[in-house]
């Protein structure tokens, strides 16, 4: 299926109240973004574009999404209406998620899902938590990860959320192409950092990725290093890029190292 033939389906299956562009400033959003906003053009359909602030992004990032929407369409950027969802708190009380799918999936729902889902219930719908389907466009592919891959279609139900990748089954190569071949400028922070940059939750995260930040946006790397010095003030001693389990291994090592006069007293008995 071509993404016309994608997003039509949609449209004719769950005949959504509203339709907006998910436009997170990566390079396969940007190319999702740019053939929705031709295709519903062309079928005289209104759009609004929604990028999702996710209170530890860098500030690049959220500027390129505002630049680039001046030729899309109407833009909204929320945070997540709660405070306690922002990532200085989150931190603050919890520390570093860590690289776990546990983790990873608790900062998705506080820093992105939230937010959107308020969105959508609050400002796309005639009445708030009506029963509504808004259909949400992103540049999500089947080959992107070995987690997407296991995708089986284009377009997927949640509740009232209609989840439809135009470019679902386009090749890496296709959206460098349509890049290329349409002169649409790419996000400086993309070719820097190979992330699009609105969200450094560093769960995940590499290793190398602290000091390409500190290289290349000293300002952000130095608010991370801020929020670590109050997570470790508040018991939560990890860095950015680790987490509780690899720290307390870290720790185990150093403890051992230390016990000079009791080498392989420990080795003696199986435990944990």
């Amino acid at each position: 299926m071509n993404p016309k033939d994608i997003i039509c389906e949609a449209i004719e299956k769950y005949q959504p109240v509203a339709i907006a562009l998910l436009f997170s400033g990566g390079h396969d959003s940007l190319v999702s973004s740019f053939v929705s906003a031709k295709i519903l053009t062309d079928l005289g359909l209104d759009f609004v574009v929604y990028h999702g602030d996710t209170t530890i992004g860098i500030p690049e990032t959220q500027q390129y999404v505002k630049h680039i929407s001046k030729s899309l369409g109407r833009l909204f950027i929320r945070k997540p209406p709660n405070r306690h969802d922002w990532y200085d708190y989150i931190v603050a009380t919890c520390g570093f998620p860590g690289p776990t799918k546990a983790s990873h999936q608790f900062m998705y729902r506080r820093l992105k899902e939230r937010a959107l889902q308020h969105f959508v219930t609050h400002e796309c719908k005639s009445r708030p938590y009506a029963r509504e389907n808004v259909l949400l466009l992103s540049g999500a592919r089947q080959q992107e990860s070995k987690i997407r891959m296991g995708y089986s279609e284009p377009t997927r139900k949640n509740y009232s959320q209609i989840w439809c990748n135009p470019i679902f089954y386009w090749s890496e190569d296709e959206c460098i192409f349509y890049i290329k071949h349409n002169k649409l400028p790419k996000n400086s922070v993309k070719e820097k950092l190979c992330i699009s940059g609105e969200c450094l939750c560093g769960a995940f995260a590499g290793k190398e990725e602290p000091a390409e930040i500190k290289h290349y946006y000293p300002d952000v790397y130095d608010k991370i290093d801020n929020l670590h010095q109050v997570a470790i003030h508040n018991g939560f001693p990890w860095g950015w890029s680790s987490g509780p389990g690899e720290w307390k291994k870290e720790e185990a090592k150093k403890s051992q190292l230390n016990m000079f006069m009791c080498v392989g007293c420990e080795s003696r008995h199986n435990y944990q």
